[in-house]
């Protein structure tokens, strides 16, 4: 039998090989967490994935004492520099005392990176084809979330109609959310736009 990995690190290492890059962040209260970096296929269907190790070291506000998180993000093209708010939501739950899941959005502290209008992420389960948990050496249950970036309006708008809402309405403006360098969406035009065509 194989032997259960001992981290969300070496799951991931096992799974997708050595990571291009790592950072590593440790904040005013204790807490350790890695983002590890590691880009799939060629050209423009490649993807940069940004995951956390060390959320998992957190228990989960409300949850069975195994249960842990991590997060993960895709992108296309990579945008190194958003790996500091990665670590913040990955800590959320640390500091909040209360648990990020799927269908939730998270309000950053301030821009994702310097420079960009994108203010917080939308929680959301990992698409087909990710994986979605893993099971570690010490018993502990860790599940993964994908964060999705998303302007303050786009937020707002999550936070009264529902992610699913904003999805949709992504989807017809024609929004490529895994581009760290997009535009944002205009939720309500577009729904006004979609109730037109009806």
């Amino acid at each position: 039998m194989t032997d259960l990995p001992s981290s969300p690190a070496e799951f991931f290492i096992r799974e997708w090989g050595e990571p291009l890059r790592e950072a590593s962040f440790r904040t005013r209260d204790g807490h350790d967490i890695r983002i590890l970096k590691w880009v799939g296929g060629e050209g423009e269907d490649g993807l940069t994935f940004y995951r956390t190790s060390g959320a998992c070291d957190v228990p989960v506000p409300g949850a069975d004492g195994k249960h842990r998180q991590e997060f993960f993000l895709s992108r296309g093209p990579g945008c190194d520099d958003i790996a500091e708010s990665i670590a913040q939501a990955g800590i959320y739950a640390a500091r909040s005392g209360r648990a990020l899941a799927a269908r939730n959005i998270y309000r950053a502290p301030g821009p994702l990176w310097p420079g960009t209008g994108l203010a917080g992420f939308v929680v959301t389960d990992p698409f087909e084809g990710e994986a979605t948990s893993t099971v570690l050496a010490d018993g502990r249950h860790v599940e993964f979330l994908m964060l999705v970036p998303a302007f303050p309006a786009e937020l707002d708008y999550a936070s009264r109609h529902g992610t699913g809402a904003l999805a949709d309405a992504q989807e017809r403006a024609g929004v490529h959310f895994r581009d760290p360098y997009r535009k944002p969406v205009s939720p309500t035009a577009s729904r006004r736009e979609s109730g037109r065509s009806g």
